[in-house]
């Protein structure tokens, strides 16, 4: 629309509303430039922004600083992620979220092995008290509660290679073994793998028993009989000498003869120990026995050849006897210090046992705390 007495305003200018004299004067000096510096045109001359124009610029500019603003930001945090990305914080390099379902898993399968690991703690536990039954029987020189020891050990074996043979095949200890820690690291977590680690070395700690017992059986059953030679022996030769107190030499001579076989089986037991362990008490007694057993065949035969006669022979004899029987115990405690010399290899065969049941006991604290419910 034209306002009459004004030019034609243009399309684009249409809400541009004449310019009075007075709306400039004052601002001109302020601004460092007068009205008439400002070179409109032929179309603007007159005009000036009415409320809307200058709405619109005044958005336009804010709009403008806005996008400034967001770009600046932009540019920021882009930044920020190029040194994030160049520098690296440190870490154990765990990624949780990568072994979490492999973690799952192992961790039903540990935890499912708790109460079969606490039964083969307590077979171990009992197997280690008929050891020391064992070691106490040989000493106290007790058949019945030695051989009592020995059955009641073995039930314990016979539960623990069955126990330990299942645990491994459920935990697939075999191939923990053969993995490496770098394979290890990058299935599971660092801890499961410390837990992982110690159950089955506490499964495997269990494996020498089986043998060890064996030995340990063998041994003190090689042990009572070295007892039961020596025995034997006192007992024939405590006869033969009553009959060569009667004047009946052949006989004794014939009852003294099975009394120093029973002593040769012992000296050769002795023997074979002699080669893995210790047994100078035994070997000194064995030796003097011998000793012994010839000095009195010796003076019994000196005696019969001489026809009862105290002939130089006969007296040579009967001080060569008197020595050697001065020579031997007044007692049988000696046989107690002969099976402690033999118990002390054996000993060292109940070393895994104890070892056993320290790998057990820390192992069930490792993933326990150490209680079983109901174990």
């Amino acid at each position: 629309m034209t306002t009459p007495g004004q030019p034609p305003r243009p399309i684009y200018g249409a809400s541009l509303r004449p310019i009075e004299d007075s709306d400039l004067i004052g601002y001109g000096s302020d601004f460092g430039f007068g009205v008439d510096d400002l070179d409109l045109g032929d179309d603007y001359e007159d005009y000036e922004l009415d409320f809307g124009d200058r709405l619109r610029l005044i958005a336009g500019r804010t709009l403008v600083r806005v996008g400034w603003l967001v770009l600046a930001a932009g540019l920021a945090f882009g930044s920020a992620g190029v040194v994030a990305a160049a520098e690296h914080l440190p870490s154990s390099g765990a990624r949780p979220e990568l072994t979490w379902a492999a973690d799952q898993a192992l961790t039903i399968r540990l935890n499912d092995g708790v109460r079969e690991l606490a039964l083969l703690k307590q077979d171990v536990d009992s197997l280690s008290t008929q050891a020391r039954a064992t070691l106490s029987s040989l000493t106290d020189i007790n058949a019945v509660t030695l051989r009592t020891a020995w059955d009641s050990g073995w039930n314990d074996v016979n539960s623990i290679d069955t126990e330990s043979a299942d645990l491994n095949a459920k935990l697939d200890c075999a191939t923990l073994a053969s993995t490496s820690a770098t394979a290890l690291a990058e299935k599971y977590s660092p801890p499961l793998v410390t837990r992982y680690r110690l159950t089955c070395v506490a499964v495997a700690s269990v494996a020498p028993i089986h043998d060890d017992w064996q030995s340990m059986v063998d041994s003190s059953k090689t042990a009572f009989q070295v007892v039961d030679d020596i025995e034997s022996h006192d007992s024939i030769a405590t006869d033969a000498l009553k009959l060569a107190t009667q004047g009946r030499y052949p006989e004794a001579i014939a009852k003294l003869a099975l009394a120093s076989s029973a002593l040769s089986d012992a000296t050769t037991i002795a023997n074979n120990l002699a080669k893995v362990t210790d047994v100078s008490t035994l070997t000194t007694w064995l030796t003097r026995t011998t000793n012994w057993d010839a000095a009195a065949l010796l003076l019994w035969q000196t005696t019969i050849d001489s026809h009862g006669l105290i002939t130089a022979q006969v007296t040579a004899a009967l001080r060569g006897e008197a020595a050697a029987r001065a020579l031997l115990p007044d007692n049988t405690s000696v046989l107690q210090v002969v099976l402690y010399e033999i118990a002390g290899n054996m000993t060292s065969d109940g070393i895994s046992i104890e070892t056993a049941r320290g790998q057990l006991g820390a192992a069930l604290d490792e993933l326990t705390g150490g209680s079983v419910l109901g174990g």
